[in-house]
């Protein structure tokens, strides 16, 4: 497959369905079951996009080809992951298979932290995409080069993931010492992973009840904050 698509014109096939729409560009279902992006203006550049292409880690939906109409950079296409947003999670999905997706993604991060020093610097639950125990990046146009002087990759993807997760599964201050020291290593100091504030808050409301979905994980967490 051609990393570059040069057309002079968008086809009908690129737009069988729109997706969603973001602050750089516009999302689209093509006719191939794939997502075509395309943006908003003009003046985007290619050079970052061109140089997630040939990229492969589990977990991160980056673009496979890019799209120039008339010579100039309109968009990429990238493959189509089905499933539910972080932050629409039903209550009939299993907090259990949901860490365990977390631990991969966390696990692939840090993979991409070390080896490519890229930076994921937004995060966020619509972003992330909940897919037969998996979990998906959709949106990886904020990834760059990691360039701040005196931090490092690894440890504020950690905190971009934290920060991500904090709303609606993390959000404290908590009766448990344990669990707040977890928050601020994951959150502002970004050593410790999320998903094991997630586990901690587990043990906690499971000395009362079980916990077996998204639903009965955000009632448990109420009861476990100060």
């Amino acid at each position: 497959m051609e990393s570059v698509v040069h057309l002079h014109e968008i086809p009908k096939e690129f737009k069988i369905k729109k997706l969603g729409s973001g602050q750089n560009g516009t999302c689209y279902l093509t006719s191939d079951n794939r997502v075509f992006k395309e943006y908003h203006t003009k003046g985007m550049d290619d050079k970052i996009t061109r140089s997630l292409l040939n990229l492969n880690y589990d977990g991160f939906n980056f673009p496979r080809q890019l799209v120039f109409i008339d010579g100039i950079f309109k968009g990429y296409l990238k493959d189509y992951v089905e499933g539910d947003t972080l932050d629409k999670i039903n209550a009939l999905t299993e907090i259990r298979n949901l860490v365990s997706g977390l631990c991969y993604f966390e696990d692939s991060l840090m993979d991409l932290s070390y080896e490519e020093c890229l930076y994921v610097y937004d995060l966020n639950l619509h972003n992330l995409i909940y897919s037969n125990g998996k979990i998906y990046d959709i949106d990886t146009d904020p990834i760059a080069p990691f360039d701040f002087p005196f931090a490092n990759p690894y440890y504020e993807n950690r905190k971009e993931l934290a920060n991500a997760l904090e709303r609606d599964y993390m959000r404290g201050p908590f009766k448990s010492s344990t669990l707040n020291d977890l928050v601020h290593e994951s959150l502002v100091e970004g050593i410790s992973r999320p998903s094991l504030f997630i586990i901690e808050a587990i043990k906690e409301m499971e000395k009362d009840t079980k916990i077996k979905t998204i639903k009965d994980y955000k009632k448990g967490l109420v009861l476990l904050r100060k």
